[in-house]
């Protein structure tokens, strides 16, 4: 739609009935045709209408009366305004006014000597009170005059002329002072005409004189012409009127007969000369189709159409069935152009309003809309078939290459589904910008057709959602399939991703520029929420892939010791994994675009879908720790003495390699050190790029870890606890010496102190992966050690007062060798060793006793201090 018109002057500026007017302004329309309604004071003018230019219009006023506006309508523009008024106003005709209508004739009043005219002529007397009644409008309804006055009349000429009557009609707004001037006009009019006849002649006397002159002079020659030709002088006169015309016949026959032929050459000239524009119309078409100048072609035949459409001259017919023939093909013509695409918009409706003039039978617009359906259509699956067939190039070509570069075929298919995606989407967002505009032109009713069609409407409807639909289906097989995963670095993947995600925005948003329906707009959107969802499985894929192969990238290497023990870098390789994949989604795919549904909404899908994989991630670094813990194929533990396990210890120090229980109580650490620290990192990640808290997925994965630090804990005292157990009956009883019943010794057998060995070499393995966390594994060995100590004192005999006092001398250097690592279980079991001895009274014994004791510590101070850190501890 154009700008409205604007009438910004006119000339002139009042006028009565037929008045030619100037209008001029602005927007007054682009053509003849455009014009569609001009209105002056409200009446209408348009048939009168001549339209001159864009600024100019000259149109005749109609029967209006009074000020008014001057209002033009236009088919591109539509209603206008105007900054102006024309004031209309009605003449009263007299004999003297010059007038281009018909005056009808009534008997005027007699003239005052009691003649008549020969021609009365009607015309509205002036006022007798010498008033202008213009502008004056009657307040009065005639049914209410007839009322007031039900046998007068308010005409000056009837006889039942009623004063009241026509003072209400012509004079209601008029002032008593006027009135009153006007009384004494009509008083000195009346006295001027009682002067009576000899008054009327003494003022005319030389005009009467004139008129008695002239019939004096007129009944002479009346007399005269009488003696000369007699009663009847019309018989001679024809007799001598017919001699001479036989004698010119027969004098000029001849000549005339030359003039005759001369005439009709000279009539056919001027008929080609004056019709050599239509004569020369099908030479003009011709040429005019051959440059490509379609509307002079239209105008000249428009213009031939009217000037000789209904003529009966078969020349003339003969020339307009050729023309008719030529404009037919021309329509031919235009109508293949429609249908030819690729056609720009601008060019596809020129032809339609050409076949709209041309009288095109046929709704051209609606032919040009379904014909760029079509072609949207046929294009994108022309894009599909090209990308497709691009793509099995280069699967047949990394086929070839397989095993030489697997990844960079992978990245080739992926750079084309990336160039498919654009190519599609700027297919989709081009054609529909030329496609919508004109179906709303067209529903408009500027293309003409049939816009109020209700089928029409949802015929539209359905071609644009199925446009729409097969670009979906197209995208979620370009995009979403399994082939469009590859095995890029992060930083080309997330470029393909933004790339994709870029393409297809940009399509939405031309979409919703062209203020479509909200049902096409939401296929749109639910293609890009959809890609959206899979970029994040896609990272979260990458991630959970990453997670399980950590075991092939675990080094054993210390990075640091922790509260909890030696770490290796596997922590901190799963916190930078899933560091990474939440950065990736948080900056590809996290933010909505205009118009679009936030992702991570509360309770949606794609939030299921984020907890279910990080909760997969996080169970698959369980996993990959317990395979490294539990699942290694180097199971054979050193059970040997504190001496054979240090020289070991030495030599896989200098050789770099650890053993199963070193990598065993790695994993334990790193399982801990995971589930307090690296956790909450990894929460702290989530929340840092805006994700809500997998709450699921941390209990569960903590749960996971403790239960394999249990486990881890258990295998670690079954292989090392055991065959340490084991070693104390054999090296007990082992020379089977017999003691005085009533000497007491003053040490402990040797199997209390290959106990001690054994717990410092454990602990010394414990602590040095371990540290702090160390007292676990000591606590429980000794308990271990401590029950079997309980078991063989109660399976001993009846204790005599010597193997009494050994038993407790044994047990008390297992208490003070284990002080720092007894759990209240182990020191029950110790009680318990000691419960069926008999009591120690005598102060000798229990001197001799704390002796030994004495001599112990400051033998095994060494020893002591390397099992309980501290000697002053125990």
């Amino acid at each position: 739609m154009g700008p409205p018109p604007v009438v910004t002057g006119i000339s002139p500026k009042e006028g009565p009935p037929g008045t030619r007017v100037t209008i001029r302004g602005e927007f007054l329309g682009i053509s003849a045709t455009d014009l569609v309604g001009l209105k002056i004071c409200g009446c209408d003018c348009l048939l009168s209408a001549e339209w001159k230019s864009i600024n100019k219009i000259v149109a005749r006023s109609g029967p209006c009366k009074g000020r008014g506006d001057i209002i033009v309508s236009t088919r591109s523009g539509g209603e206008g305004t105007s900054t102006v008024q024309f004031r209309g106003y009605h003449e009263s005709i007299g004999p003297v006014k010059e007038s281009a209508v018909w005056v009808e004739e009534a008997a005027p009043p007699p003239l005052p000597w009691g003649r008549r005219p020969m021609s009365p002529t009607a015309y509205t007397p002036p006022d007798p009170l010498g008033l202008s009644t213009e502008g004056d409008e009657c307040k009065f309804p005639e049914e209410d005059l007839n009322e007031l006055f039900p046998e007068g009349s308010g005409k000056l000429s009837d006889e039942n002329f009623q004063p009241g009557w026509y003072l209400l009609e012509h004079h209601s707004n008029t002032s008593f002072e006027d009135l009153k001037a006007g009384m004494v006009f009509l008083q000195r009019k009346v006295e001027s005409q009682k002067e009576g006849q000899l008054s009327f002649l003494k003022a005319n006397t030389g005009a009467v004189m004139d008129q008695l002159d002239r019939l004096v002079l007129l009944k002479n020659m009346y007399e005269e012409d009488h003696r000369k030709n007699g009663k009847e002088p019309l018989p001679s006169l024809q007799a001598a009127i017919e001699e001479s015309i036989s004698l010119a016949d027969s004098l000029f026959s001849e000549i005339l007969s030359r003039k005759a032929n001369a005439d009709k050459t000279r009539e056919a000239l001027s008929l080609l000369t004056r019709h050599k524009f239509l004569f020369q119309l099908p030479a003009s078409i011709d040429k005019n189709i051959r440059k490509k100048e379609y509307d002079l072609v239209v105008n000249d035949y428009t213009r031939v159409k009217n000037l000789f459409g209904n003529t009966d001259v078969k020349l003339f017919q003969k020339i307009l069935d050729e023309v008719d023939k030529k404009i037919e093909e021309l329509k031919d013509n235009l109508y293949k152009r429609i249908k030819s695409m690729p056609c720009n918009v601008q060019e596809q409706t020129k032809y339609i309003r050409l076949l709209i003039s041309l009288n095109w039978e046929g709704d051209a617009a609606w032919v040009a809309i379904t014909t760029r359906k079509e072609y949207l259509m046929s294009l994108m699956n022309k894009v599909r078939d090209h990308f497709k067939q691009k793509e099995e190039q280069e699967n047949g070509e990394k086929g070839k290459r397989r095993g030489r570069d697997a990844v960079g075929g992978e990245s080739d298919t992926c750079a084309v589904r990336s160039a498919w995606c654009a190519c599609a989407s700027g297919a989709l967002a081009g054609e529909l910008h030329a496609l919508w505009p004109l179906a709303r032109r067209y529903f408009a009713g500027d293309l003409a057709g049939e816009p109020n069609e209700p089928r029409r409407h949802a015929e539209l409807k359905e071609m644009i959602i199925a446009a729409v639909e097969l670009f979906s289906e197209h995208m979620r097989a370009c995009l979403l399939s399994s082939g469009s995963s590859s095995n890029m670095g992060l930083e080309a993947t997330r470029s393909r991703l933004l790339s994709n995600l870029r393409h297809l925005r940009e399509a939405y948003e031309s979409l919703i520029k062209l203020d479509l329906p909200s049902q096409p707009l939401s296929i749109v959107e639910k293609v890009i929420f959809e890609y959206r969802v899979h970029g994040m499985t896609l990272f979260l894929q990458r991630a959970h892939k990453q997670v399980k192969s950590l075991a092939d990238r675990e080094t054993w290497k210390i990075v640091q010791y922790s509260d909890y023990g030696a770490i290796t870098n596997l922590p901190s390789l799963l916190e930078t994994t899933m560091e990474e994949c939440l950065s990736s989604i948080h900056k590809c795919v996290l933010a909505s675009g205009r118009r679009e549904s936030p992702l991570l909404a509360e309770g949606s899908e794609p939030l299921n879908i984020l907890q279910k994989h990080t909760q997969q991630i996080l169970l698959a670094f369980v996993s990959v720790v317990e395979k490294l813990a539990l699942h290694s194929e180097d199971a054979d533990f050193n059970h040997s003495s504190l001496s054979v396990a240090l020289e070991q210890a030495l030599e896989e120090a200098e050789g770099g390699a650890r053993t199963w229980q070193q990598r065993l109580l790695i994993s334990a650490a790193n399982a801990q050190y995971t589930r307090r620290v690296t956790l909450n990192n990894i929460a702290a990640v989530f929340d840092s790029n805006g994700f809500p808290k997998p709450t699921l997925a941390l209990t569960t994965t903590k749960e996971a870890l403790s239960n394999l630090e249990s486990s881890i804990a258990e295998t670690y005292l079954e292989q090392k606890g055991d065959p340490l157990v084991d070693t104390i009956e054999p090296s007990m009883y082992m020379g089977r010496s017999k003691i005085d019943p009533d000497t007491l010794v003053d040490d402990a057998r040797p199997y209390v102190y290959e106990i001690i060995n054994n717990l410092i070499a454990v602990h010394a393995e414990v602590d040095s992966i371990c540290g702090c966390g160390s007292s676990r594994y000591v606590r429980d060995i000794c308990e271990i050690v401590c029950e079997e100590v309980a078991r063989l004192s109660a399976c001993v005999a009846p204790h005599s007062r010597a193997t009494a006092f050994r038993a407790r001398l044994e047990c008390g250097l297992l208490r003070l060798a284990t002080a720092n690592h007894l759990t209240r279980k182990a020191e029950n079991y110790l009680a318990q060793s000691l419960s069926g001895l008999p009591p120690l009274d005598n102060a000798d014994d229990k001197k001799h006793l704390e002796t030994a004791m004495q001599r112990f510590k400051k033998r095994m101070e060494l020893q002591l201090v390397s099992l309980n850190c501290n000697v002053e501890t125990v």
